[in-house]
């Protein structure tokens, strides 16, 4: 039997209507043989019901053990020679498996990432800075990166393998694909960016919702640079974090300190928080391009409105770091 030349992983948990619609998505696809693999990561709705409609190779995991420990063990049973990872809440374009057939045919390609598009389902300002957010960050990096961005990454199978696959310490969706794509940095294999694979992220966020996620993200980021020790951070910035917020948020702790500094001492108080304001205007200045591609995108009413919601997520991301740190120090490395 000729195997597929192409291997769709998709762990899901719970996944609901748009893991079917991730699964229709697949299904259009054209021009190219594939097989898709499922890995339920232990699932109490009727996820391998659906799951079992669309393909015969679904693995139902007798535990929940995280996103990370499921595509490693779909990449196990995958039989195509390319490995194409995607969330359960991911549409693809029906061109997609074609594009990275062609791709892989360069045999100096052996892995990829790809972004999400600036389309969201969700039309609520929070799914949509969101989802523009990450488009936004993406796209503004190299051409070749230390990440792998699960929304919709390859990698050649045999590469995979060699690699020992996702980190299982991470048992929740974090970020698991940025330390992939590291691992693969210092191996000396090489992730190109590629914006032409664009992939819909059918995923709605309240505001908690955002904030949450953001502030557990950063923790881990913090972890992982952690856990990777000062040479691995002297090399420069390995995430796909612009380092404007990075200095956002160095810029956002001394601010705090400087207004508890004004509180404490009342006679040189004007001058803690004339420094307090300059600290802001550089906030506001080092996110400008972002705030401004906003206004191109979505209008002015939009922008305005993210300018504010920034400094919410700024504190939420700052006390993410904090959290991260002093976790790591009590001993928990994930």
């Amino acid at each position: 039997m000729i195997p597929p030349e192409i291997s769709v992983i998709i762990p899901v948990k719970n996944g609901g209507p748009s893991f079917e619609k991730c699964l229709l998505a697949v299904r259009s696809t054209q021009g190219v043989s594939y097989q898709v693999v499922v890995v339920d990561d232990g699932s109490i709705d009727n996820t391998v019901e659906i799951a079992s409609k669309y393909t015969t190779d679904v693995i139902k995991l007798p535990h929940s053990a995280g996103p990370a420990n499921a595509r490693n063990t779909g990449a196990q049973v995958a039989n195509g020679n390319i490995l194409f990872f995607i969330d359960s809440d991911i549409i693809i374009p029906p061109d997609t498996l074609l594009k990275i057939k062609r791709i892989f045919e360069d045999p100096g390609v052996v892995a990829i990432t790809g972004v999400l598009s600036d389309t969201v389902c969700y039309k609520n300002f929070c799914s949509q800075y969101k989802n523009l957010w990450m488009r936004y960050t993406y796209t503004r990096l190299p051409e070749v990166v230390s990440l792998f961005y699960t929304s919709g990454a390859a990698i050649r199978r045999e590469i995979f393998l060699e690699s020992g696959g996702f980190d299982t310490g991470y048992r929740r969706p974090s970020v698991e694909d940025t330390a992939f794509g590291q691992k693969l940095d210092v191996m000396g294999y090489k992730v190109f960016l590629r914006t032409d694979i664009s992939v819909e992220h059918v995923k709605y966020y309240s505001s908690f919702a955002l904030l949450k996620t953001d502030f557990y993200r950063s923790s881990d980021l913090v972890k992982m640079t952690l856990r990777n020790g000062m040479r691995r951070f002297l090399q420069g910035n390995k995430t796909s974090v612009p380092s404007t917020t990075i200095v956002s948020i160095a810029l956002f702790i001394s601010t705090f300190i400087m207004i508890m500094m004004g509180v404490l001492f009342p006679p040189i108080r004007t001058c803690f928080f004339g420094l307090c304001s300059m600290t802001i205007v550089a906030m506001l200045f080092l996110n400008s391009d972002w705030l401004f591609w906003l206004r191109f995108q979505k209008g002015w009413w939009f922008s305005l409105r993210s300018l504010f919601f920034l400094f919410m997520i700024i504190p939420a991301v700052t006390l993410g770091v904090c959290f991260g740190i002093i976790d790591y120090v009590r001993g928990r490395r994930y």
